[in-house]
């Protein structure tokens, strides 16, 4: 009978540039999750569209890089945890990159196991 591992999905939604900083980054991101993490799934080419600050519809392409951390979301520590990574790791995007924002979300996931 297969059991379930609870899990903790981070997701960020780099957008597509061609300058170094974004391909450094995308490869940092990758090079983090799997390191850190055990492992990543990336989605180039996706396309998204945002609202800018100037009110204009932004029609943008990103790369969407994911990764299943092993924390558990019901529990208020390793939620917390979480929330506070994908805080700095989007404060250091903005840093880093030439963005209005970057979305990082986070969210409860299970794993089958057998």
């Amino acid at each position: 009978m297969p059991s379930f591992a609870a899990k903790t999905r981070v997701e960020v939604y780099l957008p597509i540039r061609y300058e170094p900083a974004y391909q450094d980054t995308l490869s940092w991101l990758i090079d983090e999750f799997t390191e850190l993490r055990g492992g990543c799934t990336v989605h180039e080419n996706i396309g998204g569209y945002y609202l800018s600050q100037s009110n204009e519809v932004i029609d943008d392409r990103v790369s969407l890089i994911y990764s299943d951390f092993p924390m558990n979301w019901d529990r208020e520590a390793d939620r917390s945890d979480v929330l506070k990574y994908c805080a700095r790791l989007q404060s250091f995007l903005l840093t880093n990159l030439w963005e209005e924002e970057i979305l990082i979300g986070a969210y409860p996931v299970v794993h089958v196991q057998q």
